[in-house]
């Protein structure tokens, strides 16, 4: 998938913690036991999908996007040991699938906007609204996506006291 803008498409990282495994994911459930009430110290909420796999969310965000996805990103991880004995946490991030759906979807409608005769429209008018959903609509889902992304991801990161491997 080296054709779609990162910003709109999953990442995967990897970053250790000083914890150890077991440890690690006492954290992870106490997050995830203390978020589910009224509770919104910490903007992550999520569980655990196997022993130790996990998904995530945004407890509250900043906007409400109504598809088959309700959340605005997504992070999926996995607690593990390396060869050194470090604490790994694998995980991917991702935004709302619908941002790619659009990325695609608004630039061809402005190209069909900028390709049809309108005999009732202005000429003039049929130019800006074509151009502004080929360039203006996906560059705001380019921002939007990083911006969700790397909310997650560095909300994660910080609450859990993670380190980049070097």
């Amino acid at each position: 998938m080296k054709l779609l803008p990162k910003q709109i498409w999953k990442e995967e990282f990897t970053y250790y913690s000083d914890k150890s495994v077991e440890g690690l994911k006492t954290d992870i459930q106490q997050l995830f036991d203390k978020t589910n009430g009224w509770n919104f110290s910490v903007n992550l909420t999520g569980e655990f999908t196997s022993e130790f796999e996990f998904k995530m969310t945004p407890k509250w965000q900043f906007a409400i996007i109504k598809s088959f996805e309700r959340e605005v990103s997504y992070l999926n991880g996995q607690i593990h040991s390396d060869e050194l004995k470090r604490t790994l946490v694998t995980f991917t991030v991702r935004p709302n699938s619908i941002l790619l759906i659009f990325f695609f979807l608004f630039p061809m409608f402005g190209i069909f906007e900028l390709t049809t005769e309108n005999i009732k429209v202005d000429i003039e008018d049929s130019k800006i609204v074509g151009l502004v959903f080929i360039f203006i609509v996906p560059a705001l889902m380019l921002v939007f996506g990083h911006f969700a992304k790397q909310g997650i991801k560095n909300r994660f990161i910080q609450t859990f006291d993670l380190k980049p491997i070097e």
